[in-house]
């Protein structure tokens, strides 16, 4: 749940609806109120407004005293325990502002409102204490799971809970009026409960707690208020083979209850309160070092990306945990209720990486898993499905093909490289493999490729560019994993590629880069340039990245105070995440510090209210969509360049059945096995039968001389993978059992570096076909326009060719592997 403030004069949630939060303090026998909208107390003043990443901080004057109102949202990307716990902070602090000590008490509560959009519907609540926190329990008296209504869940539970380490506290739950009005005229609650329960409104009932503070000139420490929306199970799930699953918060494999969540949680402030100013004063501090109008627009951004994700563990078909089944779902706030939209997802990646790139696996590794085989698409689909918490359904659009699959191939690299964990590149290689297939395809040259900014845009060379990048990712992936002949071939075609895209998307005058082929008038941000830059692949030259630099300075030089439009075709609309990608590319910092400003004129125009939004008219300011969402995370393109690369770790890329984990193979796979499949079996058993001889040979030979040898490894090892209960991905089992582990253990296949031929040897893999740059000609490889059917044979679809092509190239790998064994010299032995 995310609840916001629009009003600088007092504290006042917003929301598609009203979320009742009151706060008030009695000094000297007068109630102020510093938070909501109870009209029997005076207004406390609002002087000051400081924003962090992980708090928002008011100094408020309530008559003789002054007040610090904290709101943290702690960010805990390190230890996932504590991230997926749905709870937030509200702490005070008071000082008298005459050096008079006053009697104070200070009061918060909140309402049932938060438990539902639907304000005619039933509550009930009670009310505990655990010894080391006091809190209230709301829900609905007939909950749905997997509900909304008006974008607030119809299945959760609230809580709001004060630590009983704080002295003199009272509670009541009762009526508004009843409740505040007691707080106001005595100073403190009464300790019981209504039990009549009731609907949410026409009649409010409150849920407070007030702490006696005595007769004070200041807090010793923050009073504090824990508030938290608890759904469990948190998603539903569908996996690969279609089984059904209901995730829970990942925080159940620490706590047995929510009691315990909230003892933890309430008495974590201090540790919570240290470790978030820390976090901010990394980011902000790295962040002023591009400027001070970047690190505002940074911590605007933080807490809405990070609020949107979900940490989930599996549950089998008994109800019980899953160990290591760990997955991350994200709502698409602000927009829609779509599940882990992958285009947001690679919005927002850059924070991921930036705080902990296992995030970014965790929330990939679901999109992967369930294309493995449900999909039946050579490209990747855009998202999980179409309402959140349910992802049941993945949703695969063609006319989005080039988009979301170049989105997936760049951020399963940026994931690799930056966290060092290769295990969803070998796990999933296949199916990342079908998808760099269809970019040779249809990258370049390709009909009605859209994105989610536009929904009508022809030959995009934004798009095209994506795509382009994505095949390249596809070259550093196999390289990762040993495949070095398909780095080879992807590298050639990604190259080829970029001069064809070249070629079609420089102006005639060599002054800037088109937004549409053709259109010498038109022209775009171009920020999927930033991906290149990210992952280090140096693809794009230099003397392009400048001459775009140039361009978009021209037209920055013309634009309103809110900077530019994505492209020439997007009519005034503009995208703070595009933006600050394009930032990031640019040559000239005064070019980047022009985009940076005027994302932070957005942000900091105080004409338009609710949270900070994504998409927005660059004219008027107006919002479009994308409030308090998660592709804000974008804002953090600058910091994670900053972020080193890790040597990518990796299982072999060929998953339990053997087949690189592609799933069910296709009706061409079965005809591609069925035409060479006897051929080929022919020549891999003799083979096998001439190795097999050679090694027992060798055996024999050696067996007769008693030296001790120590052998020097032929291929550098690599790391087997697990899920650390508490960070996410990191590691090996094998070392936390004291073992070395053997890569390739169990897996029947030769190791990938035994394929690499030696520097003598003849090569024989065939290269890629150029693509075709001719307008009327489709772009590919040969294997993707060169299969066609006899006259009046039936057609074979894209699907099948690139399915076929899969299983052949499969078939060649193999065949190369036993010829590699068969001419690679034995291994180096040292006598010892």
């Amino acid at each position: 749940m995310n609840v916001w403030y629009e009003k600088r004069s007092l504290l006042e949630p917003a929301a598609q609806a009203n979320m009742g939060w009151a706060g008030k303090i009695r000094v000297n026998g007068t109630a102020y109120k510093w938070m909501g909208q109870d009209d029997r107390s005076k207004s406390a003043s609002v002087t000051n407004i400081q924003i962090t990443p992980t708090r928002s901080i008011f100094v408020i004057q309530a008559g003789p005293m002054n007040l610090t109102v904290t709101f943290l949202s702690p960010i805990e990307a390190d230890d996932w325990v504590k991230q997926s716990i749905p709870f937030s902070y509200v702490s005070v602090e008071a000082q008298s502002l005459d050096g008079n000590s006053y009697p104070v008490q200070l009061y918060s509560d909140i309402s049932a409102e938060w438990v539902s959009g639907d304000r005619s519907s039933q509550v009930r609540w009670s009310n505990a204490n655990t010894g080391s926190s006091i809190y209230h329990e709301i829900q609905l008296q007939s909950p749905q799971q997997n509900s909304e209504i008006a974008n607030q869940a119809q299945d959760g539970t609230v809580y709001y809970a004060m630590s009983t380490a704080q002295p003199n506290i009272s509670w009541q739950i009762d009526r508004d009026e009843t409740t505040r009005a007691g707080f106001q005229t005595n100073g403190i609650l009464t300790n019981t409960m209504s039990t009549a329960f009731s609907s949410i409104s026409p009649n409010y009932t409150v849920f407070g707690l007030a702490v006696d503070l005595g007769t004070i000139q200041s807090t010793s420490s923050p009073i504090t208020w824990s508030v938290g929306y608890v759904r469990d199970p948190a998603v539903t799930y569908t996996t690969a083979t279609g089984a059904m699953q209901q995730r829970r918060p990942y925080y159940v494999t620490q706590y047995a209850n929510i009691s315990d969540v909230i003892d933890a949680f309430t008495g974590d402030f201090t540790g919570a309160y240290d470790r978030a100013v820390a976090l901010d004063q990394k980011i902000m501090s790295a962040a002023s070092q591009i400027s001070s109008q970047y690190s505002d627009i940074v911590s605007l951004a933080t807490r809405q990306t990070m609020g949107a994700l979900d940490i989930t563990i599996a549950t089998d078909s008994s109800g019980h945990l899953v160990p290591g089944d760990v997955k991350i779902f994200m709502k698409n706030l602000g927009t829609d209720r779509r599940v882990n939209a992958v285009e947001h997802i690679f919005a927002a990646f850059p924070m991921y990486l930036y705080l902990n790139a296992s995030l970014g696996g965790a929330l990939l590794e679901p999109l992967l898993e369930v294309q493995v085989s449900r999909t039946g698409q050579p490209y990747a689909a855009q998202d999980l499905g179409d309402v959140y918490p349910t992802a049941t359904d993945p949703t695969v659009a063609p006319t989005q093909g080039v988009e979301q699959t170049g989105n997936m191939l760049i951020m399963e690299l940026a994931h690799a490289r930056i966290s060092g964990n290769g295990t969803l590149l070998s796990r999933y290689y296949s199916t990342t493999k079908r998808w760099a297939d269809y970019l040779v395809c249809n990258a370049i040259k390709s009909v009605n490729q859209t994105n989610k900014d536009q929904d009508k845009v022809v030959d995009s060379a934004n798009i095209a560019l994506k795509g382009v990048i994505g095949v390249k990712a596809m070259a550093e992936i196999a390289h990762a994993l040993g495949q070095d002949s398909d780095a080879v071939e992807y590298g050639n075609q990604s190259t080829s590629l970029l001069s064809s895209w070249l070629s079609l998307a420089t102006s005639m005058d060599g002054s800037h880069l088109l937004g549409t082929y053709g259109d010498q008038e038109s022209w775009s941000l171009m920020y999927n340039l930033f991906s290149d830059k990210m992952l280090g692949l140096n693809l794009v030259s230099q003397s392009v990245i400048d001459t775009q630099t140039r361009y978009l300075s021209s037209l920055l030089a013309k634009a309103p105070e809110w900077g530019l439009p994505i492209d020439s075709t997007a009519g005034q609309f503009g995208n703070a995440a595009w933006s600050l990608y394009a930032s990031a590319f640019v040559s000239d910092t005064t070019v980047r510090d022009s985009l940076i400003e005027s994302v932070y004129n957005h942000a900091n125009f105080n004409q338009t209210v609710g949270a900070f939004p994504e998409r927005y008219n660059v004219t008027s300011n107006a919002v479009n969509n994308g409030r308090a969402g998660p592709a804000l995370g974008g804002l953090f393109s600058h910091l994670v360049l900053t972020v080193p690369n890790q040597t990518i770790s990796a299982d072999s890329p060929f998953g339990p059945d053997g087949t690189g984990n592609g799933g069910p193979s296709s009706n061409a796979g079965a005809i591609a096995d069925g035409v060479i499949g006897g051929l080929a079996f022919v020549g891999i058993v003799v083979a096998a039968f001439v190795v097999l001889r050679r090694r027992r040979a060798q055996q024999h030979e050696e067996a007769g001389k008693p030296k001790v040898m120590r052998q020097v490894p032929p291929h550098p090892t690599v790391t087997p993978y697990y899920q650390d209960s508490t960070t996410g991905f990191t590691g090996t089992t094998a070392a936390l059992a004291g073992i070395e582990p053997d890569p390739y253990e169990g897996v029947g296949v030769i190791p990938p570096s035994k394929a690499k031929a030696s520097p003598n040897r003849p090569h024989h893999d065939v290269p890629f076909e150029s693509i075709a740059t001719s307008d009327d000609s489709q772009a590919g490889s040969a294997w993707s326009r060169g299969l066609l059917s006899p006259a009046g044979a039936p057609s074979v679809s894209p699907t099948d060719v690139l399915g076929l092509r899969t299983e052949v190239e499969n078939l060649r790998r193999v065949i190369h592997d036993i010829r590699a064994e068969r001419l690679e010299p034995p291994p180096e032995y040292i006598e010892g």
